[in-house]
């Protein structure tokens, strides 16, 4: 069987099980399937396996269940053995242009010495043939050295894809495609450090769906990740560059506000919240009215904070309160 024949009968695989139980060609839902078709994760096809015999086909709730749970998350090892290989490609080239030099400066010698041969006039013919020589053997050299830099330069491409292919899937979360709690608390790190060294500030809100287990109890658990990926939507559609987004965790995101004091941020987020709320949601799939989906939130400054475990106490404190006085609003720590 061809390459050209296999590939095609991935897609083909890929788009038949997508097609047959309706589920959107989202990157997590083709890596999943195409992993599926592959067939060389025994134990992904055996889940996918059940999972079509217990529940007659597999929903968008069940698809983000087998990406979490068989997600390829990256492990340190993952990227020591990354960085091992990518430096042994680099030694490998880096050695044959060294030999290229060598071969260069040697030919250059070569060509000197048969100069000087023919300016004196003695063996003339033998300083030609030992010349032709040089040369035939400076040529092959030179393309034996030029396959190996370019057999180097293109395996190190393809390590430097495979590691942010792995960075990626180790910081997305698979049902929104937003960046997950781990890259939420390296940001944050990042944010709170680059903040006090540079005498400037931050700010972070808790985000959480209002009434998400009434929706998930009423319409099932399908319906319920559609809400979460409509608010993930909102909140990332923003537009601007100071804000960071991040699903933090079940309905609750985390939006990190770089340079703003809380009181801007709410101003910000605030403007988010009442688009959401002016909404009437319909289920695409029924012609279902849902009806409005709203989200409480809580905001906190880092000025009298030690980090940003303090921040986010903060904040979801601020969160509760906003629950507890209606939802559907936002609220300042103290």
């Amino acid at each position: 069987m061809t390459d050209m024949t296999e590939a095609r009968r991935v897609w083909d695989g890929i788009g038949e099980l997508l097609f047959a139980h309706h589920l959107e060609p989202t990157l997590p839902n083709i890596d999943l399937c195409r992993r599926y078709v592959i067939g060389a994760d025994e134990a992904l096809v055996r889940s996918i396996d059940e999972a079509m015999a217990r529940n007659g086909g597999l929903t968008p709730a069940t698809m983000a269940s087998l990406v979490a749970l068989h997600s390829r998350a990256i492990a340190t090892d993952d990227i020591i053995r990354f960085a091992q290989e990518t430096r042994g490609k680099a030694d490998e080239a880096a050695a044959a242009m060294g030999e290229a030099h060598g071969d260069t400066r040697r030919f250059a010698t070569a060509l000197e010495a048969g100069a000087s041969t023919l300016a004196t006039g003695h063996g003339p013919e033998a300083a030609i043939a030992d010349l032709l020589v040089e040369t035939r053997l400076m040529t092959e050299r030179a393309k034996a050295a030029e396959e190996r830099i370019r057999k180097s330069a293109v395996e190190i491409d393809e390590l430097r894809a495979r590691l942010a292919e792995a960075s990626l899937t180790a910081n997305s979360d698979p049902l929104t495609g937003l960046p997950n709690r781990r890259a939420l608390e390296q940001r944050l790190r990042s944010a709170f450090d680059s903040a006090r060294t540079g005498r400037s500030t931050f700010s972070l809100a808790i985000c959480d769906i209002d009434h998400f287990k009434r929706i998930n109890d009423t319409h099932g658990h399908p319906i319920g990740d559609q809400v979460i990926k409509l608010i993930a939507s909102s909140l990332s559609k923003v537009g601007s560059d100071n804000l960071f987004v991040a699903r933090y965790g079940g309905e609750e995101f985390v939006v990190v506000f770089d340079g703003t004091e809380p009181d801007a941020a709410l101003d910000q987020l605030d403007q988010i919240r009442a688009t959401v709320a002016a909404r009437q949601v319909t289920l695409r799939q029924t012609g279902e009215i849902l009806g409005r989906v709203t989200f409480s939130s809580g905001i906190a400054g880092m000025r009298g904070r030690r980090d940003t475990s303090a921040m986010l106490k903060a904040a979801d404190e601020a969160l509760y309160r906003a629950k507890h006085e209606g939802r559907n609003r936002i609220c300042l720590a103290n």
